[in-house]
Protein backbone atom coordinates (compact mmCIF):
# COMPACT_ATOMS: atom_id res chain seq x y z
CA UNK A 1 0.00 0.00 0.00
CA UNK A 2 1.21 3.84 -0.92
CA UNK A 3 2.15 6.46 1.48
CA UNK A 4 -0.69 7.90 -0.27
CA UNK A 5 -2.93 5.08 0.18
CA UNK A 6 -2.32 5.41 3.79
CA UNK A 7 -2.92 8.76 4.27
CA UNK A 8 -6.37 8.56 2.50
CA UNK A 9 -7.50 5.93 4.60
CA UNK A 10 -6.03 7.78 8.11
CA UNK A 11 -8.45 10.82 6.52
CA UNK A 12 -11.32 9.19 5.88
CA UNK A 13 -11.22 7.78 9.41
CA UNK A 14 -11.37 10.98 10.96
CA UNK A 15 -13.91 12.80 8.86
CA UNK A 16 -16.08 9.96 9.80
CA UNK A 17 -15.67 10.01 13.33
CA UNK A 18 -18.29 12.88 13.34
CA UNK A 19 -20.81 11.78 10.72
CA UNK A 20 -24.32 10.47 11.61
CA UNK A 21 -27.50 9.83 10.25
CA UNK A 22 -30.66 10.76 10.44
CA UNK A 23 -31.12 14.12 12.88
CA UNK A 24 -28.30 13.50 14.17
CA UNK A 25 -25.60 15.96 12.15
CA UNK A 26 -26.50 18.81 9.70
CA UNK A 27 -26.23 17.69 6.28
CA UNK A 28 -25.64 20.84 4.69
CA UNK A 29 -22.42 21.63 7.36
CA UNK A 30 -18.78 21.01 7.27
CA UNK A 31 -18.38 17.53 9.31
CA UNK A 32 -15.80 20.19 11.65
CA UNK A 33 -18.28 22.20 12.14
CA UNK A 34 -20.84 23.11 14.87
CA UNK A 35 -23.10 25.63 13.17
CA UNK A 36 -25.97 26.12 15.42
CA UNK A 37 -26.27 26.03 19.15
CA UNK A 38 -27.47 22.58 19.65
CA UNK A 39 -25.55 21.01 16.80
CA UNK A 40 -28.59 20.36 13.93
CA UNK A 41 -31.21 22.48 12.97
CA UNK A 42 -33.66 19.46 14.97
CA UNK A 43 -32.05 20.95 17.58
CA UNK A 44 -31.96 16.98 18.97
CA UNK A 45 -28.45 18.00 20.95
CA UNK A 46 -26.98 14.87 20.01
CA UNK A 47 -23.34 13.78 18.18
CA UNK A 48 -21.54 11.75 17.33
CA UNK A 49 -18.37 13.13 18.13
CA UNK A 50 -16.88 11.02 21.06
CA UNK A 51 -15.45 13.06 24.34
CA UNK A 52 -12.95 10.99 26.63
CA UNK A 53 -13.48 10.25 29.88
CA UNK A 54 -10.79 12.75 31.17
CA UNK A 55 -10.65 15.99 29.14
CA UNK A 56 -8.20 18.62 29.42
CA UNK A 57 -7.82 22.52 29.53
CA UNK A 58 -6.28 23.30 26.19
CA UNK A 59 -6.41 27.32 26.26
CA UNK A 60 -8.88 29.59 26.94
CA UNK A 61 -9.57 33.34 26.48
CA UNK A 62 -11.91 35.97 27.96
CA UNK A 63 -13.02 39.52 26.91
CA UNK A 64 -14.41 40.03 30.12
CA UNK A 65 -17.65 40.92 28.43
CA UNK A 66 -21.43 40.02 29.17
CA UNK A 67 -22.05 36.86 27.06
CA UNK A 68 -25.53 35.22 26.74
CA UNK A 69 -25.32 33.14 23.17
CA UNK A 70 -23.66 30.10 22.60
CA UNK A 71 -20.66 29.82 20.73
CA UNK A 72 -20.52 28.33 17.30
CA UNK A 73 -17.76 26.35 14.86
CA UNK A 74 -18.06 27.05 11.18
CA UNK A 75 -14.72 26.73 8.84
CA UNK A 76 -12.43 25.75 11.50
CA UNK A 77 -13.32 28.83 13.55
CA UNK A 78 -15.20 29.22 17.24
CA UNK A 79 -17.25 32.43 16.62
CA UNK A 80 -18.55 34.05 20.16
CA UNK A 81 -20.82 37.03 20.43
CA UNK A 82 -21.17 39.18 23.38
CA UNK A 83 -24.15 41.10 24.86
CA UNK A 84 -23.19 44.26 23.50
CA UNK A 85 -22.60 43.30 20.30
CA UNK A 86 -19.17 42.63 19.66
CA UNK A 87 -18.86 39.03 17.55
CA UNK A 88 -15.22 37.72 17.36
CA UNK A 89 -13.81 34.73 15.83
CA UNK A 90 -10.63 32.32 17.36
CA UNK A 91 -8.48 29.48 15.49
CA UNK A 92 -8.39 26.61 16.78
CA UNK A 93 -5.40 26.61 18.97
CA UNK A 94 -7.22 30.10 20.59
CA UNK A 95 -5.87 33.03 18.47
CA UNK A 96 -8.11 35.71 17.43
CA UNK A 97 -8.19 35.78 13.79
CA UNK A 98 -11.51 38.52 13.55
CA UNK A 99 -13.90 40.59 14.84
CA UNK A 100 -16.99 42.80 14.18
CA UNK A 101 -18.95 45.60 15.99
CA UNK A 102 -22.77 45.16 15.69
CA UNK A 103 -23.18 48.33 17.75
CA UNK A 104 -26.27 46.89 19.56
CA UNK A 105 -27.61 44.12 22.04
CA UNK A 106 -27.62 40.85 21.44
CA UNK A 107 -28.80 37.56 23.31
CA UNK A 108 -29.84 35.85 20.69
CA UNK A 109 -27.64 32.30 19.61
CA UNK A 110 -26.65 33.00 15.90
CA UNK A 111 -25.88 30.30 13.24
CA UNK A 112 -23.86 29.83 9.75
CA UNK A 113 -24.41 28.76 6.80
CA UNK A 114 -22.96 29.18 3.03
CA UNK A 115 -20.12 31.89 4.64
CA UNK A 116 -22.61 33.68 6.48
CA UNK A 117 -24.01 34.29 9.91
CA UNK A 118 -27.08 34.94 10.37
CA UNK A 119 -27.79 37.35 13.99
CA UNK A 120 -30.69 38.06 15.53
CA UNK A 121 -30.52 41.38 17.77
CA UNK A 122 -32.43 42.62 20.93
CA UNK A 123 -33.66 45.78 18.91
CA UNK A 124 -35.45 43.53 16.98
CA UNK A 125 -33.31 43.57 13.46
CA UNK A 126 -32.14 39.87 11.69
CA UNK A 127 -29.12 40.55 9.97
CA UNK A 128 -26.78 38.62 7.61
CA UNK A 129 -23.05 39.30 8.13
CA UNK A 130 -20.68 37.87 5.04
CA UNK A 131 -17.49 35.62 7.03
CA UNK A 132 -15.45 37.51 4.82
CA UNK A 133 -16.45 40.70 6.01
CA UNK A 134 -14.66 40.20 8.73
CA UNK A 135 -12.07 38.60 7.96
CA UNK A 136 -9.20 41.64 8.41
CA UNK A 137 -11.22 43.53 11.35
CA UNK A 138 -9.95 43.77 14.73
CA UNK A 139 -11.04 45.12 17.65
CA UNK A 140 -9.07 48.39 19.00
CA UNK A 141 -6.52 48.11 21.08
CA UNK A 142 -7.29 51.41 23.06
CA UNK A 143 -10.22 53.49 22.29
CA UNK A 144 -8.26 55.89 20.62
CA UNK A 145 -7.16 53.48 18.33
CA UNK A 146 -8.28 54.05 14.55
CA UNK A 147 -10.65 51.46 13.30
CA UNK A 148 -11.69 50.31 10.20
CA UNK A 149 -15.82 51.00 9.25
CA UNK A 150 -16.93 47.68 9.20
CA UNK A 151 -18.84 46.16 6.14
CA UNK A 152 -22.61 46.55 6.07
CA UNK A 153 -24.51 43.47 6.22
CA UNK A 154 -25.63 41.94 3.57
CA UNK A 155 -28.93 42.43 3.96
CA UNK A 156 -31.09 43.15 7.23
CA UNK A 157 -34.72 42.58 8.78
CA UNK A 158 -36.98 44.28 10.85
CA UNK A 159 -39.46 42.74 13.29
CA UNK A 160 -41.11 44.44 15.58
CA UNK A 161 -39.88 42.84 19.37
CA UNK A 162 -36.63 42.29 20.67
CA UNK A 163 -35.26 38.10 19.00
CA UNK A 164 -34.18 36.37 22.15
CA UNK A 165 -33.93 32.72 20.26
CA UNK A 166 -31.40 31.74 17.43
CA UNK A 167 -32.67 31.49 14.29
CA UNK A 168 -32.46 27.99 12.05
CA UNK A 169 -32.99 26.65 8.47
CA UNK A 170 -34.89 24.84 6.48
CA UNK A 171 -32.94 24.89 2.53
CA UNK A 172 -32.51 28.71 1.93
CA UNK A 173 -35.44 29.56 4.54
CA UNK A 174 -34.34 31.19 7.33
CA UNK A 175 -36.38 30.51 10.51
CA UNK A 176 -37.07 33.84 12.82
CA UNK A 177 -39.07 34.14 15.87
CA UNK A 178 -40.14 37.26 17.49
CA UNK A 179 -41.05 39.12 20.76
CA UNK A 180 -43.88 40.61 18.25
CA UNK A 181 -45.53 37.41 18.75
CA UNK A 182 -44.76 36.40 14.97
CA UNK A 183 -42.17 33.48 13.66
CA UNK A 184 -41.23 34.79 10.05
CA UNK A 185 -39.19 32.62 7.56
CA UNK A 186 -36.91 34.78 4.97
CA UNK A 187 -35.17 34.22 2.06
CA UNK A 188 -31.71 33.10 3.91
CA UNK A 189 -29.82 35.16 0.34
CA UNK A 190 -31.91 38.07 0.53
CA UNK A 191 -33.34 38.85 3.46
CA UNK A 192 -37.35 38.82 1.54
CA UNK A 193 -39.65 38.05 4.21
CA UNK A 194 -41.80 34.69 2.44
CA UNK A 195 -43.60 34.07 5.32
CA UNK A 196 -45.26 34.73 8.89
CA UNK A 197 -47.19 33.14 10.94
CA UNK A 198 -48.81 35.53 14.06
CA UNK A 199 -49.41 33.85 17.66
CA UNK A 200 -50.20 37.28 19.35
CA UNK A 201 -47.97 36.27 22.43
CA UNK A 202 -44.17 36.32 23.27
CA UNK A 203 -41.86 33.82 21.31
CA UNK A 204 -39.03 32.81 22.90
CA UNK A 205 -36.93 30.35 21.42
CA UNK A 206 -36.09 28.39 18.22
CA UNK A 207 -38.27 27.07 16.14
CA UNK A 208 -37.27 23.00 15.56
CA UNK A 209 -36.72 21.56 11.91
CA UNK A 210 -38.31 18.66 10.72
CA UNK A 211 -38.12 17.81 7.34
CA UNK A 212 -39.98 20.34 5.25
CA UNK A 213 -41.54 21.57 8.71
CA UNK A 214 -40.93 23.95 12.03
CA UNK A 215 -41.86 23.05 15.33
CA UNK A 216 -42.02 26.14 17.91
CA UNK A 217 -43.67 26.90 21.40
CA UNK A 218 -44.83 30.21 22.92
CA UNK A 219 -45.86 32.14 25.55
CA UNK A 220 -49.60 31.61 25.09
CA UNK A 221 -48.29 27.41 25.80
CA UNK A 222 -49.26 26.30 22.46
CA UNK A 223 -46.65 24.29 20.34
CA UNK A 224 -47.53 25.15 16.36
CA UNK A 225 -46.05 22.98 13.22
CA UNK A 226 -45.88 24.91 9.83
CA UNK A 227 -45.09 24.19 6.70
CA UNK A 228 -42.10 26.04 5.50
CA UNK A 229 -43.16 25.98 1.60
CA UNK A 230 -46.22 27.39 2.54
CA UNK A 231 -46.02 29.09 5.14
CA UNK A 232 -49.40 27.58 6.16
CA UNK A 233 -49.92 26.10 10.21
CA UNK A 234 -50.57 22.31 9.83
CA UNK A 235 -51.38 21.87 13.11
CA UNK A 236 -51.08 23.00 17.44
CA UNK A 237 -51.36 21.57 20.80
CA UNK A 238 -51.79 23.51 23.74
CA UNK A 239 -49.41 22.21 26.70
CA UNK A 240 -50.43 22.65 30.18
CA UNK A 241 -48.31 26.02 30.55
CA UNK A 242 -46.23 28.50 28.33
CA UNK A 243 -42.87 27.18 26.36
CA UNK A 244 -40.25 29.07 27.73
CA UNK A 245 -37.43 26.58 25.47
CA UNK A 246 -37.23 24.83 22.06
CA UNK A 247 -38.63 21.58 21.08
CA UNK A 248 -35.80 19.12 20.09
CA UNK A 249 -36.86 16.50 17.35
CA UNK A 250 -35.33 13.20 16.32
CA UNK A 251 -36.71 10.46 13.73
CA UNK A 252 -40.15 12.23 13.45
CA UNK A 253 -41.05 12.29 17.15
CA UNK A 254 -40.35 15.61 19.11
CA UNK A 255 -40.02 16.29 22.67
CA UNK A 256 -40.89 19.79 25.01
CA UNK A 257 -41.36 21.40 28.29
CA UNK A 258 -42.93 23.22 29.61
CA UNK A 259 -42.69 25.90 32.60
CA UNK A 260 -44.06 23.50 35.23
CA UNK A 261 -41.75 21.10 34.34
CA UNK A 262 -44.09 18.55 32.55
CA UNK A 263 -42.17 16.60 29.84
CA UNK A 264 -43.96 16.09 26.20
CA UNK A 265 -43.48 13.37 23.55
CA UNK A 266 -45.17 14.28 20.03
CA UNK A 267 -45.01 12.25 17.15
CA UNK A 268 -45.02 13.67 14.12
CA UNK A 269 -46.74 12.43 10.65
CA UNK A 270 -46.79 14.68 7.74
CA UNK A 271 -47.79 18.01 8.64
CA UNK A 272 -49.70 16.68 11.91
CA UNK A 273 -48.87 16.06 15.95
CA UNK A 274 -50.29 12.72 15.21
CA UNK A 275 -50.10 11.56 18.85
CA UNK A 276 -48.77 12.94 22.09
CA UNK A 277 -47.89 11.95 25.91
CA UNK A 278 -46.77 13.17 28.97
CA UNK A 279 -43.39 11.64 29.77
CA UNK A 280 -43.59 12.90 32.73
CA UNK A 281 -46.18 15.19 35.03
CA UNK A 282 -45.19 17.72 37.45
CA UNK A 283 -47.61 15.71 39.41
CA UNK A 284 -46.36 12.68 39.60
CA UNK A 285 -45.12 11.60 43.09
CA UNK A 286 -42.00 10.07 42.87
CA UNK A 287 -40.16 12.39 40.06
CA UNK A 288 -41.62 15.51 39.20
CA UNK A 289 -40.27 18.22 38.86
CA UNK A 290 -40.44 21.44 41.25
CA UNK A 291 -41.03 23.84 37.96
CA UNK A 292 -39.47 26.67 36.61
CA UNK A 293 -37.82 24.51 33.99
CA UNK A 294 -36.26 26.80 31.26
CA UNK A 295 -33.66 24.77 29.76
CA UNK A 296 -35.03 22.31 26.55
CA UNK A 297 -34.67 18.61 26.66
CA UNK A 298 -31.91 16.17 24.55
CA UNK A 299 -33.49 13.48 22.70
CA UNK A 300 -31.59 10.21 21.59
CA UNK A 301 -32.80 7.42 19.45
CA UNK A 302 -33.33 5.35 22.81
CA UNK A 303 -33.73 7.96 25.72
CA UNK A 304 -34.89 11.80 26.65
CA UNK A 305 -32.66 13.89 28.83
CA UNK A 306 -33.33 17.16 30.83
CA UNK A 307 -32.98 19.37 33.75
CA UNK A 308 -35.38 20.19 36.75
CA UNK A 309 -35.85 23.32 38.04
CA UNK A 310 -32.99 22.52 40.90
CA UNK A 311 -30.28 20.75 40.90
CA UNK A 312 -31.06 17.38 38.91
CA UNK A 313 -30.70 15.39 35.51
CA UNK A 314 -32.93 12.81 34.28
CA UNK A 315 -33.17 10.35 31.96
CA UNK A 316 -36.14 8.73 30.15
CA UNK A 317 -36.18 5.78 28.68
CA UNK A 318 -38.17 6.44 25.33
CA UNK A 319 -39.56 3.32 24.88
CA UNK A 320 -41.30 2.47 28.18
CA UNK A 321 -41.62 6.10 28.94
CA UNK A 322 -39.94 5.21 33.11
CA UNK A 323 -37.08 6.80 34.36
CA UNK A 324 -33.83 5.44 33.98
CA UNK A 325 -31.69 7.12 36.42
CA UNK A 326 -31.53 10.89 37.98
CA UNK A 327 -28.58 12.71 39.40
CA UNK A 328 -28.10 15.64 41.24
CA UNK A 329 -25.69 17.97 39.48
CA UNK A 330 -22.99 19.67 41.35
CA UNK A 331 -24.42 23.19 41.20
CA UNK A 332 -27.99 24.64 40.06
CA UNK A 333 -29.78 24.21 36.85
CA UNK A 334 -30.17 26.82 34.31
CA UNK A 335 -30.91 27.38 30.75
CA UNK A 336 -28.19 25.00 29.34
CA UNK A 337 -29.60 22.18 28.30
CA UNK A 338 -27.09 18.82 28.22
CA UNK A 339 -25.70 17.90 25.28
CA UNK A 340 -25.22 13.45 24.22
CA UNK A 341 -21.94 12.67 22.45
CA UNK A 342 -22.18 8.88 21.99
CA UNK A 343 -22.24 7.44 25.58
CA UNK A 344 -21.78 10.69 27.53
CA UNK A 345 -23.33 13.23 28.50
CA UNK A 346 -21.88 16.80 29.18
CA UNK A 347 -23.74 19.16 31.18
CA UNK A 348 -23.04 22.54 32.55
CA UNK A 349 -24.72 24.66 35.33
CA UNK A 350 -25.48 28.30 36.02
CA UNK A 351 -23.13 28.40 38.39
CA UNK A 352 -19.61 27.57 36.53
CA UNK A 353 -19.59 23.62 36.86
CA UNK A 354 -18.85 21.36 33.81
CA UNK A 355 -19.63 17.64 34.60
CA UNK A 356 -19.50 14.31 32.08
CA UNK A 357 -21.70 11.57 33.09
CA UNK A 358 -22.06 8.33 31.89
CA UNK A 359 -25.60 7.72 29.81
CA UNK A 360 -26.07 4.12 31.19
CA UNK A 361 -26.30 5.31 35.10
CA UNK A 362 -25.38 8.94 35.19
CA UNK A 363 -22.03 8.21 37.25
CA UNK A 364 -19.82 11.40 37.09
CA UNK A 365 -17.25 10.83 34.88
CA UNK A 366 -15.21 14.16 34.90
CA UNK A 367 -15.90 17.36 36.47
CA UNK A 368 -13.96 21.00 35.43
CA UNK A 369 -14.99 24.00 38.10
CA UNK A 370 -15.48 27.16 35.89
CA UNK A 371 -15.58 29.55 38.71
CA UNK A 372 -17.64 31.78 36.14
CA UNK A 373 -21.83 31.48 35.25
CA UNK A 374 -23.02 29.32 32.19
CA UNK A 375 -25.33 30.19 30.29
CA UNK A 376 -25.08 29.31 26.53
CA UNK A 377 -24.70 25.97 25.38
CA UNK A 378 -21.10 23.95 24.76
CA UNK A 379 -19.88 23.36 21.25
CA UNK A 380 -18.74 20.00 20.25
CA UNK A 381 -16.38 19.05 17.29
CA UNK A 382 -14.14 16.50 16.72
CA UNK A 383 -10.82 16.32 18.81
CA UNK A 384 -12.10 19.54 21.36
CA UNK A 385 -15.13 20.87 22.93
CA UNK A 386 -15.90 24.73 23.56
CA UNK A 387 -17.66 25.93 27.07
CA UNK A 388 -18.45 29.78 26.82
CA UNK A 389 -19.11 31.89 30.60
CA UNK A 390 -21.56 34.69 30.76
CA UNK A 391 -18.51 36.70 31.40
CA UNK A 392 -17.04 35.75 28.04
CA UNK A 393 -14.53 33.59 29.23
CA UNK A 394 -14.15 30.58 26.29
CA UNK A 395 -12.76 27.55 27.40
CA UNK A 396 -11.58 24.61 24.70
CA UNK A 397 -10.98 21.39 26.38
CA UNK A 398 -9.09 18.59 24.23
Amino acid sequence: MSYRSVIYIIIGCLLTACAGKGDFVDKDAGIQDWSIFRGSPSLCGYTNCALPDAPTLSWSTTTRTRTVASPIVYGGVVYTLSRKGELRGYTMTGDSCCYYDLATTVEASFIAKDSTLYIGRIDGVVSALSIASLSTLQPPQTPQTPQTPPSPPLWSFETEGQISGSPNLVGDQLLVGSYDGSMYTLNARTGKKTGQVQTGYYINGTASVWKNYMLFGGCDAWVRMVDVTTGVMTDSLQLDSYVPASPAILDGVACACDYNGNIYELTLDGGRIASHRKLLATDDDNDGQEGGVVSMPTLTRDAVYFLSGDRNISCFDRSSGKLRWKKMLRGMTGECAPLVARDKVLVCTKDGHISILNTQDGTELWHYEAGEPIIASPAIVPNRFFVLTTRGTLLCFN
